[in-house]
């Protein structure tokens, strides 16, 4: 059965975007500042964040924090927002376990094998270079993602991170400086068929269960992580982990990607420590509990229009429904690689 967020009567799909950012590769080492986690019930836990370290007093005092609630009343339609281009190139990476989250990491130091740039959208006039790409769920496919829909959440994120090339040369630089990161969020809810580029990466947590694991992932295909559609919502935000650096434009798109259950539990399998405990510590849930809006604008590029009972459109008005699950939806697991996709999100060849 097809299930829906419910927001109000009238129809129209809603958003899912693309952004989302962390702590590049050289912020992924072990013995940086105090350690955290993701349980709020332990001392470390995002509560603490604010508190535990100098460098991450933006945790509990910032105003432009991430992840949010994106509110369907509260969106604000822009025309000129165009969509995202995004480059269809394959690349060579690595799956790590962080022991918080897992990240696919990006090798771009060879020249045969350039990382995917990011640009157009809310992004003009700068180019985003693909740094790494995290993920983020729940225990048995509830409530995982780190941003919510309308408080609804979804069991996984995939978020995209990327540097402002343009600007910055490199991501410790980009992250303390304005629009230096870009982060692309992308839903996954449960449905009768896996991506098949989320495939290949789950295929790998096998070999990542402790902390500090790592597999190659030679060949992957960032673009076709991304749903088939142009819509999406865009804010400004921070990282959702420590020092929570308010430099951060996020877009989320419209719509899922999907896994299938038996494909996901084995994201539920990868632990924190580096070796196994007696009582083990998953890494799920591993989201960040959701952030005041403090008056932010969501802009967005959906623009659908609300017609009264003689059939005319109201002005300037959204009314917009998700949704989440993949019974008679338009965009299949397996569907995403359609060539119109690249027309959608770049102009290069895979």
């Amino acid at each position: 059965m097809m299930g829906r967020v419910p927001v109000s009567r009238c129809v129209f799909v809603l958003f899912w975007a693309i952004i989302s950012l962390v702590t590049g590769e050289e912020l992924f080492e072990d013995g940086q500042y105090y350690p955290w986690i993701y349980d709020n019930d332990l001392f470390g836990g995002p509560d603490f964040w604010g508190l535990v370290d100098k460098h991450w007093t933006l945790c509990s005092k910032g105003k432009l924090q991430s992840p949010i609630s994106i509110e369907s009343s509260r969106l604000a339609f822009d025309p000129n927002l165009k969509p995202l281009q995004f480059d269809n190139v394959t690349v060579i990476s690595k799956l790590r376990n962080l022991g918080q989250f897992p990240v696919v990491t990006i090798d771009s130091n060879d020249f045969r094998w350039p990382s995917p740039n990011a640009s157009s959208g809310p992004l003009r006039p700068y180019r985003y270079r693909l740094d790494h790409i995290q993920f983020h769920f729940g225990r048995d496919g509830k409530m995982g993602s780190e941003h919510a829909l309308d408080s609804n959440r979804f069991p996984m994120e995939i978020q995209f991170m990327g540097i402002n090339t343009d600007l910055y040369a490199n991501y410790s630089m980009a992250s303390k400086a304005p629009h230096g990161l870009m982060g692309i969020s992308i839903m996954v809810e449960i449905g009768p068929e896996t991506n098949e580029e989320l495939l290949k990466i789950t295929m790998a947590t096998a070999s990542v269960i402790f902390k500090g694991q790592q597999a190659d992932i030679l060949d992957l295909k960032p673009w076709r992580l991304m749903p088939k559609t142009e819509e999406y919502v865009t804010y400004e935000g921070s990282t959702t982990s420590p020092g929570c650096d308010e430099t951060v434009k996020w877009i989320v798109f419209n719509k899922p990607i999907y896994i299938m259950m038996g494909h996901f539990q084995s994201w539920n399998e990868l632990q924190q420590t580096p070796t196994q405990e007696q009582e083990p510590r998953f890494t799920s849930p591993n989201a960040r509990n959701l952030q005041e809006l403090n008056q932010r604008i969501l802009r967005t590029n959906i623009n659908h229009k609300i017609k009264n009972d003689d059939g005319k459109c109201k002005s300037q008005k959204m009314n917009i429904a998700y949704f989440s699950k993949p019974k008679n939806a338009s965009s299949p697991a397996l569907n995403v690689h359609h060539h119109h996709h690249k027309r959608r999100h770049g102009h290069h060849s895979p």
